[in-house]
């Protein structure tokens, strides 16, 4: 029997010009290959996940970021039942161009969306309601 396992993770809304950042997962990741999600990633052991999610944005996508705060927290349990993520999504501000955007082997695309384009792309419901309540926290 595999033993269960508990992993954090933190995911970014970066928000330019009024459209967010989202990536698409390449054929090197084996779990929601080819779907749009916030950069992000694991948070390390020992790491803040402030921290982490600077880490994963400069892997990801080339990009300094400021984590301002976060603004969801949601779960889910994926591989058989045997991995609970919990995961912390974050307002991120640009600190960088973002003409430097340029993408790790995990990503094969990437997008600058409206909150309504959104719902043409190929993503979670989660990422959705992650993206459609980042733009509500920044109108607020």
């Amino acid at each position: 029997m595999k033993e269960k396992y508990q992993k954090i993770t933190v995911g970014g809304f970066l928000c330019h010009k009024g459209k967010v950042l989202v990536v698409r997962r390449s054929s090197a990741e084996p779990y929601l290959t080819g779907f749009y999600e916030l950069p992000g990633g694991k948070v390390e052991f020992g790491d803040h996940p402030e921290e982490s999610l600077e880490r994963e944005f400069m892997e990801e996508v080339n990009l300094k970021i400021i984590p301002l705060h976060p603004y969801r927290i949601f779960t889910y349990i994926s591989d058989n039942g045997n991995r609970h993520t919990v995961e912390l999504v974050y307002l991120v501000k640009l600190d960088d161009d973002v003409k430097n955007v340029k993408l790790s082997e995990e990503h094969n695309d990437f997008k600058w969306i409206s909150a309504d384009e959104a719902d043409s792309l190929k993503m979670s419901d989660e990422i959705k309601t992650n993206i459609k309540l980042g733009f509500k926290e920044i109108k607020e």
